[in-house]
């Protein structure tokens, strides 16, 4: 990828679930800092340490799942639900707001074209700084999914057959 932006057939890098811990691990490997880490991020996996890294590098954040996979537990989070009403938005509408004002990207996966305009329809209000506050306190620092978890590596490599179309 790296050679691939040095003679310009790309414009940047990006890379995906670089947790602090693989990010250490390869910073000083790059010659072409990547442009965006693509991470799990949702009100409960606010990745401050892997956040303060990235900024540290000038290096984006994109969320996926950044409704937080449909967790009922998330979506019906009294804070949420208050400031849906409060705006007369949905609780997911107050979760992307969120994140954008966080400075986050996001691209919240959807088949249904109702959503994807409630999706849009994000920035004809703005959260204060109490209630992005009261959204940063529902931080669990933990995710669905743990790259560094142990077993992990295993899990991916033995479901991936490189050699599948030799066979």
């Amino acid at each position: 990828m790296e050679e691939a932006k040095s003679v310009g057939k790309i414009r940047s890098i990006g890379v995906s679930n670089m947790t602090p811990k693989i990010w250490r691990k390869w910073e000083n490997s790059f010659t072409t800092m990547p442009a965006v880490n693509q991470v799990e991020f949702n009100p409960y996996f606010q990745q401050k340490e892997l956040r303060k890294i990235m900024a540290e590098n000038n290096v984006t954040l994109e969320a996926w799942a950044p409704l937080g996979q449909g967790n009922q537990e998330l979506l019906n989070e009294p804070i949420l639900k208050n400031l849906a009403k409060k705006y007369a938005k949905n609780v997911g509408q107050i979760i992307l707001r969120f994140e954008y004002q966080e400075g986050i990207i996001v691209f919240p996966k959807t088949v249904h074209s109702e959503r994807m305009i409630s999706n849009l329809n994000i920035f004809d209000f703005a959260l204060t700084s109490d209630e992005m506050d009261s959204i940063r306190l529902l931080d669990k620092n933990k995710g669905m999914h743990d790259p560094d978890a142990s077993g992990t590596k295993e899990m991916l490599l033995n479901a991936f057959d490189v050699h599948a179309d030799d066979k």
